[in-house]
């Protein structure tokens, strides 16, 4: 991997499957592309509809598949698309790597075990509302590694805080970067860790600027400057909250709001109302007032959107609003993370 952590995996943003979030990752420019290894969550049977039509129009990479709710559990009706899904991808030779909790290969769950087996390899998915591995941990990821050996099935460990902690010292740092050391010598092929630092709601954004901070890129790099020989893989949620339900599928608001990654931060600029000429207004915004932040057209395809428009002499119908806000942040986020800092 090029970059500035060239043997560390690659990074992981963990997306969903809706439309907007599917032309993010169908835009992604080669040299971008490359380098990332999406975990895609599939939410309701519509998504899975949409995962098995859309699958290889949209990604022809590797991605880690994961029909979990929100808590990480397979219900029986996931359990049922999970398997269809898998079953197609086997079929038509889908690069994916199935993503499992890590009891999952505990509960002798046949069937799921009998498909995984096809791909070689799997992702567990350990979620943990603290840096803090404990025993209990452990010995899942032990005897989850173990049963998913016996089918010649590789796997790779995804560690997902989900909220990045607010505060943390360097004695925490050291004392996680210790325990991820001892579940890294269970035998995984990569571990990875992954949280989310975006606000669950833009309220205290009422109209016009604000700014949050990517706590979840410094946690990352803190453990990583401590332990930098565990090549710890970097994930992240990206411009959406990981505080997310299935009740609320949609992540657009009354008034529409740029969400534009900086190293440290997100710029976030946020209209009086959603319409187009409301987009356009603080388009233009972040490319004047912001210059110094805006990356310029060519660094990705939610640069192009937000520049094409910021410009007056495109006529207005040829500006791509609404939820394609969602398309930019995310291709702009992805970019960033990739080309400026991963």
């Amino acid at each position: 991997m090029a970059g500035k952590f060239p043997l560390h995996p690659k990074y992981i943003p963990i997306i969903k499957w809706q439309k907007y979030e599917q032309i993010a990752l169908r835009k992604l420019h080669a040299d971008v592309k490359d380098l990332v290894l999406p975990c895609i969550e599939i939410r309701d049977s519509k998504q899975h509809q949409s995962l098995l039509k859309d699958y290889q129009s949209t990604w022809s990479g590797l991605a880690l598949i994961d029909y979990a709710n929100p808590k990480g559990s397979l219900t029986a009706t996931r359990t049922r698309e999970f398997l269809d899904f898998l079953g197609a991808a086997h079929s038509s030779g889908l690069p994916v790597s199935p993503v499992l909790n890590p009891s999952d290969p505990n509960a002798g769950a046949a069937a799921l075990l009998a498909q995984v087996a096809k791909f070689g390899e799997a992702t567990l998915r350990l979620r943990i509302s603290a840096p803090s591995i404990t025993d209990v941990h452990l010995n899942h990821l032990r005897a989850a590694v173990t049963a998913l050996a016996g089918q010649g099935v590789k796997a790779r460990l995804l560690i997902d805080l989900g909220v990045t902690p607010q505060t943390w010292s360097a004695i925490d740092v050291a004392n996680f970067s210790a325990e991820v050391a001892s579940v890294k010598s269970l035998g995984f092929s990569a571990v990875h860790l992954a949280s989310g630092a975006y606000p669950e709601s833009l309220q205290s954004v009422k109209t016009g600027v604000g700014f949050f901070d990517r706590r979840d890129w410094r946690f990352w790099s803190d453990l990583n400057q401590v332990a930098p020989q565990l090549l710890i893989g970097y994930g992240d949620y990206g411009v959406l909250s990981p505080v997310w339900t299935e009740e609320a599928l949609e992540r657009r608001g009354a008034r529409v709001a740029i969400r534009y990654t900086r190293p440290d931060s997100w710029l976030i600029l946020r209209a009086d109302g959603k319409t187009k000429p409301d987009s356009v207004a603080i388009s233009q915004i972040l490319v004047s007032a912001y210059a110094g932040d805006f990356k310029g057209a060519p660094y990705s395809y939610g640069d192009e959107l937000l520049a094409t428009r910021a410009d007056p002499a495109i006529p207005l119908p040829k500006k791509l609003c609404g939820h394609y806000h969602i398309t930019e942040g995310w291709s702009h986020h992805v970019a960033m993370v990739i080309k400026d800092q991963y």
